[in-house]
């Protein structure tokens, strides 16, 4: 029997391949699961050092085609093709690299050398930064951004603080995926509730 991943799971690695896939109980085989760990680390990567900017600092037609080259790859994966998936996501590896090598050329820079973004599921970016906060969040509106300061305020405050140290000890490979209050998903980027500092 071969082993299937769902369309949920393979939404969760970096980058949603499967945006337009209408029903996200269909699966994805094995092999073309595999075909997309290389390009989630570079995604992930890129996404850590830039945030989502990258397509919004290169020319329309590079854009473009990197945009167009996702669209194909979910309906590669989509169809469980799994030489298309391969051509198309080792394009993509070397599509992130082109990003930012255009980037740079138009005179952008990376974001400064300790600030790391995160890509969420919904695909909203969450930013933590030691220095440049405010510049960050002046430049980058729509992310959320936190000092590294602020955020070891709010864990070390919340009610929460004391559960998490212990799970993290018990757990060390364990991590936040989601915050639900009053058994509703948090969303501190739509601005549910107030931030508690």
């Amino acid at each position: 029997m071969k082993k299937r991943v769902t369309g949920n799971r393979a939404k969760r690695r970096g980058r949603d391949v499967l945006g337009h896939v209408e029903n996200k109980g269909d699966t994805i085989s094995v092999a073309v699961w595999g075909q997309l760990a290389p390009l989630d680390k570079i995604a992930k990567d890129k996404i850590e050092k830039w945030g989502n900017r990258l397509t919004s600092l290169v020319s329309p037609n590079t854009a473009g085609k990197f945009e167009a080259a996702y669209e194909a790859l979910g309906n590669a994966v989509k169809d469980n093709d799994v030489m298309r998936t391969h051509k198309l996501a080792g394009q993509l590896m070397k599509g992130w690299k082109v990003l930012e090598d255009e980037a740079m050329a138009n005179g952008h820079e990376p974001l400064h050398g300790d600030a790391y973004c995160v890509e969420m599921e919904e695909g909203d970016i969450v930013c933590f930064a030691l220095n440049e906060v405010s510049k960050i969040r002046e430049q980058n509106p729509s992310w959320t951004v936190y000092s590294f300061e602020d955020a070891a305020r709010v864990l070390r405050e919340d009610f929460s603080s004391r559960f998490l140290d212990n799970a993290f000890n018990t757990f060390p490979n364990a991590k936040v995926t989601e915050v639900v209050r009053n058994g509703e998903p948090v969303n501190w980027a739509l601005g549910g509730d107030e931030i508690p500092w």
